[in-house]
């Protein structure tokens, strides 16, 4: 009998896989998690999440980061009325959504496999799976990309664990049918497309997928022995989807309509390889090799035993850069990592499945610890301490106001409004002051943020010639007449 996936030795080690998946992420995720300071985005978060009441989120969240429903938000507003506002407290949603998120990793590759195995495999074939399904649990447990976005205080934690159980309602509706998975398909889809638009990009991956099984199915030589839904019922789905997705239309609009004001500028036009490009600066240098060749080798196996499941996780992986590459020419630059987060996924089971079709145990197990420790080794990078320097800016500038209570800022308001002191919050005013026609009655202390460009800083400087303090790149700056001499720089 051809072997099918793992052999039966190896899944008694499956739920203690599992557990060190779950233990390992969860440690990774939490880990220093207020060791360093907001970043912008995450400014943008907490000015969200930090308004007085649910009706003052719904109006900042649609002022500042409209086109999607603030459900992420919403979330939050109850976390930091439960456990405060510090970045840890913040981080620590995220993170506890991306440690259960490797639960769901594992159920999605369980539900891909149990598709994959016949159902006439013996018993030992069977249990083989979890012991793959494990393994893609450890390995996005490790991964960089889902314990980045698990320690940011954002919504793409969230968004990739309903884009999980959604993918997960697809399988099983395609294996099994039936009304409650078809339900779980709708629901799911709509809520993680509600939390963040991109996740548009892994329906229209699923709406291929569903063309060629339309396709595939009216081939009598297709695969009989799986029980399958019709592809067109899975497409209706997705559409009631959309439906209950119309009251929102609105708001994307007016998100979409963020291109013409400029509120993807910060993202720089793609050059030719960057769809690669970004997988590799997501995963990492080092690591990026040994997962692509492990893919592939797992893409290959896939294909071989199941060609259906292969190509959704192929179509996955590759359609949704494909397109915001296309869209960064078309329309306005949008290919970051973050937009792709869920396409790390099937990446992940691939890998998976690659280790699996080693062909002997040792070197399974090397190419297992070859993948975690280099995981591991990117991850370690980023947890390590940071600076303070917009707390420590924020200090100055308030102490340097004096009387005044004013404290000047040209970029990253939410971030200053943030790092005054907590003390001072309520009585000191963030005031933003224009890059031209700059008044009388401007604050006596202004900060500036690295994002300024040169020629600006150039004007700024003109009308705040003395530097009271830089902290790496932010620049704390005053007015003559506020009395304020040259400090030295820290």
């Amino acid at each position: 009998m051809k072997r099918n996936f793992l052999p039966g030795g190896w899944r008694r080690q499956a739920g203690a896989v599992l557990l060190l998946a779950v233990a390992v992420g969860t440690i990774l995720r939490f880990l220093r998690l207020g060791a360093r300071e907001l970043s912008i985005d995450e400014s943008l978060s907490w000015a969200e999440s930090s308004a007085p009441s649910v009706t003052a989120v719904l109006r900042v969240q649609h002022q500042l980061d409209s086109g999607k429903f603030p459900i992420y938000e919403l979330a939050q507003y109850e976390w930091m009325r439960a456990f405060g506002e510090s970045e840890a407290a913040m981080r620590s949603l995220p993170a506890l959504i991306g440690s259960l998120s490797i639960v769901l990793a594992f159920i999605l590759a369980v539900e891909v496999l149990l598709v994959v195995t016949p159902t006439k495999s013996d018993e030992s074939d069977k249990r083989g799976i979890y012991m793959v399904s494990a393994l893609c649990a450890l390995i996005f447990a490790v991964g960089l990309p889902s314990v980045e976005i698990a320690r940011q205080a954002r919504m793409y934690s969230m968004m990739q664990a309903w884009i999980l159980a959604q993918v997960i309602f697809l399988l099983r509706a395609r294996r099994l049918g039936g009304r409650a998975n078809y339900a779980g398909l709708t629901i799911f889809s709509a809520i993680a497309v509600a939390t963040n638009f991109t996740a548009v990009l892994v329906m229209a991956a699923e709406a291929v997928w569903l063309i060629y099984l339309l396709i595939a199915d009216a081939d009598a030589s297709s695969d009989a022995s799986v029980r399958s839904a019709a592809p067109w019922l899975m497409g209706l789905a997705l559409v009631a989807a959309i439906v209950l997705l119309l009251p929102f239309f609105a708001g994307l609009r007016y998100g979409v309509e963020g291109v013409k004001r400029g509120d993807y500028d910060w993202i720089k036009p793609p050059g030719p390889w960057e769809p690669l490009a970004t997988f590799e600066s997501g995963l990492g240098s080092w690591p990026f090799p040994l997962f692509a060749l492990l893919a592939i080798a797992g893409g290959i196996r896939l294909w071989r035993s199941h060609r259906a499941e292969a190509v959704l996780l192929i179509l996955w992986i590759g359609l949704p850069p494909m397109v915001l590459f296309a869209g960064s020419y078309l329309v306005t630059p949008m290919l970051v990592t973050r937009y792709l987060i869920s396409s790390f996924v099937p990446l992940f089971i691939l890998t998976a499945i690659g280790i699996e079709s080693l062909p002997s145990r040792k070197y399974r197990a090397a190419a297992i610890i070859a993948i975690v420790s280099l995981s591991i080794l990117r991850v370690s990078s980023d947890l390590r301490p940071g600076d303070n320097r917009w707390r420590d800016a924020c200090s100055t500038a308030v102490a340097i106001a004096g009387s005044d209570r004013r404290v000047g800022f040209y970029n990253e308001r939410y971030l200053v409004s943030y790092y005054i002191p907590a003390a001072q919050r309520d009585s000191v005013q963030v005031v933003r002051i224009p890059f031209d026609g700059i008044g009388s009655e401007a604050p006596r202390v202004a900060i500036i943020s690295p994002t300024v460009a040169p020629a600006q800083v150039a004007e700024i400087r003109r009308e705040y010639p003395v530097i009271v303090a830089r902290f790496k790149n932010v620049t704390v700056v005053s007015r003559p007449e506020s009395g304020v001499q040259n400090a030295p720089a820290s």
